[in-house]
């Protein structure tokens, strides 16, 4: 290391070494150098530290700009360079130390600086935000209205210099020219400040600043469609890639590693442990949410929550199932005034739901209804009726007609149609015509959960046998009678097990849901137990003949080796027999009237 010294910079009598620094500085920092026109407002409102050769040459060796905050207790250290001749020699340190030592004399307090010495504010690796503005993002430039002093506040850009910042997509999708912004950043790898007031301009021009950095922007599939809708280069600019929120628990070896993740959260937390009990009743709220009996929500949030605000309603230092259903009947009743709502309105009849006795043409749907607004979704049971006559063959869904149906509920309605066309081999044109209505239902429905309960209540009709009222039914069907999932099944079964609850069960309630939903199941404990003590059933089918023989103690098409009495007739030949009459009667009248135009001619 060769003698040296340190200078503090006057703007008038140093002039010509400050326009020496900007050349040194248009050779290190290209386009972000101080600049001529404020390099002098830089000595001025601030402080320019150089380190010099002592000898009759005083070459320039390192630099230090310095920027003071209002309050004169903060300074920005906002650029040190170093001559590449003296570079690695240990001058910039030095000259660092004593601008410090400097700047303490004179009462700055705190420091703004990093490891890496070009970069005045980065503080962390890796930052988030969820929710920000303009200033916290990139920060901003203040003027003291009578010093003039020049304050430098960091954004999240800054102190993420050289790191990652994870951003929420619906936040850049609310403010869209914060992304592009941020984008030009990202391709050039350069950051420009800007006044905070949008009719004033900065006193001097403030050297563009290297930045480089990465974004992660986090968002569900609609908030990144409508951001790529909006950015149409956006994934040849960026890397797409999914984070699940399940994870798999199929294995033993998957479960013991959930159960470590669980106890690590609510240690983490300083929240009770769980035991064995504890971690079963914790899976099985977890299988509700995800409708899955081998994925789980892992969301650290979303656990955090449930573990904290079940040790809130416990004083045990372990947690154990009874606390978790404990919690799971309070967040049940802190949400379920419009459930409640619901219920009553059934059980005082202001909405008629029958749950014995026996009704041609008329069966109990299964249905999940969500209010806007509130957290809590529920299931109801819905009265489906269905009568026919003979006709032109039109089934008349009476929602679809009104516009009270979705695109989708229309066309399980038409499938269930189809599939009865099929099964029972009805000509093209069928002979009968019939009206489909979910009574007492006033507003939009949708889905094609009813498509099941749809077909049995036409096939109800159509043979007129009754249909008990005790059991409910839900599922999906295509045009071949196979019974396909549904969503909600847990709530649709606990909708119709409390109405019948409520009223007293009789040992003969129950509900029809597809086989396919059976690993979706994780019911209250009042349903657990009603079904262990045989008080209420549940109904798995695969197809539709296996739903028309619960419901209706009858083959829906005749089989081989069997022999049929008059009571024990196929669904199917019933049903013809019947359109045959309808067929009989109406040639009567026709030949009735035929005959009686006839005599009046002559």
């Amino acid at each position: 290391m060769e003698n040296y010294k340190i200078k503090v910079l006057d703007a008038k009598k140093d002039s010509d070494l400050l326009f020496k620094i900007v050349e040194h500085e248009n050779e290190v920092f290209g386009e972000a150098t101080v600049g001529n026109w404020n390099i002098k407002p830089f000595a001025k409102y601030g402080k320019v530290f150089v380190a010099m050769t002592d000898d009759e040459k005083e070459e320039l060796i390192s630099v230090i700009e310095v920027l003071s905050s209002f309050d004169k207790e903060l300074a920005y250290i906002y650029g040190v360079s170093t001559v590449p001749k003296f570079e690695k020699k240990g001058y910039a340190t030095k000259l660092l130390e004593y601008t410090i030592q400097y700047l303490k004399k004179i009462g700055i307090k705190k420091f703004e600086l990093t490891v890496d010495i070009d970069n005045f504010a980065a503080q962390k690796s890796v930052a988030s935000a969820l929710y920000f503005d303009q200033f916290q993002l990139f920060g901003s430039v203040k003027i003291h209205a009578t010093s003039h002093d020049i304050q430098l506040n960091p954004g999240l850009v800054h102190q993420v210099n050289g790191g990652v910042l994870i951003v929420a997509a619906g936040a850049l999708l609310a403010q869209f020219d914060l992304w592009q912004r941020l984008k030009q950043i990202l391709t050039t790898g350069m950051f420009d400040w800007y006044s905070a007031h949008p009719f004033k301009t900065l006193p001097c021009e403030i050297p563009s600043y290297p930045l480089s950095l990465k974004v992660i922007v986090l968002g569900n599939r609609t908030e990144l469609a409508a951001l790529e809708e909006l950015e149409e280069e956006l994934y040849h600019l960026a890397d797409y890639a999914e984070i699940e929120s399940y994870c798999s628990v199929k294995t033993a070896e998957q479960q013991q590693q959930w159960m470590r993740y669980v106890q690590w959260v609510a240690q983490q937390n300083q929240l009770p442990a769980l035991d064995l009990s504890g971690f079963n009743k914790l899976y099985q709220l977890l299988v509700r949410d995800s409708e899955n009996r081998h994925l789980i929500h892992v969301s650290p949030l979303k656990l955090k929550m449930m573990l904290t605000e079940t040790a809130l309603l416990t004083e045990s230092n372990l947690l154990s199932a009874v606390d978790f259903e404990r919690y799971f009947q309070h967040k049940t009743a802190q949400f379920g005034f419009l459930r409640e709502q619901t219920y009553d309105g059934i059980l005082q009849e202001q909405i008629y739901v029958a749950t014995e006795g026996e009704m041609v043409g008329q069966i109990n749907g299964l249905s999940v209804i969500e209010y806007p607004g509130t957290p809590l979704v529920f299931g109801e049971p819905s009265r489906i009726s269905c009568i026919v006559q003979y006709g032109d063959g039109e089934v008349v869904d009476v929602e679809r007609k009104t516009e009270l149906a979705g695109n989708i509920h229309s066309k399980g309605i038409l499938i269930a149609e189809a599939c009865l066309a099929n099964i029972l081999e009805l000509p093209s044109q069928l002979p009968f015509s019939a009206s489909l209505v979910f009574e007492q239902s006033y507003g939009e429905i949708d889905g094609d959960s009813a498509s099941l309960a749809g077909f049995c209540v036409l096939v109800s009709a159509l043979s007129d046998l009754p249909l008990p009222q005790s059991i409910a039914i839900t599922g999906a069907i295509d045009q071949f009678g196979l019974v396909h999932s549904v969503g909600g099944v847990n709530e649709k079964i606990e909708g119709f097990f409390t109405i019948c609850q409520r009223r007293g069960l009789t040992g003969k309630q129950g509900v029809i849901i597809p086989s396919a939903v059976v690993n979706q199941l994780s019911l209250s404990e009042a349903v657990i137990s009603a079904v262990k003590n045989q008080t209420f059933f549940i109904y798995p089918v695969e197809a539709v003949d296996q739903a028309c023989e619960i419901l209706l103690q009858r083959d829906l098409v005749e089989q081989d080796d069997k022999d049929y009495t008059p009571d024990t007739l196929p669904l199917a030949r019933l049903i013809h027999q019947r359109i045959n009459q309808y067929a009989d009667r109406q040639s009567h009248r026709e030949g009735f009237w035929d005959l009686l135009f006839s005599r009046k001619s002559h």
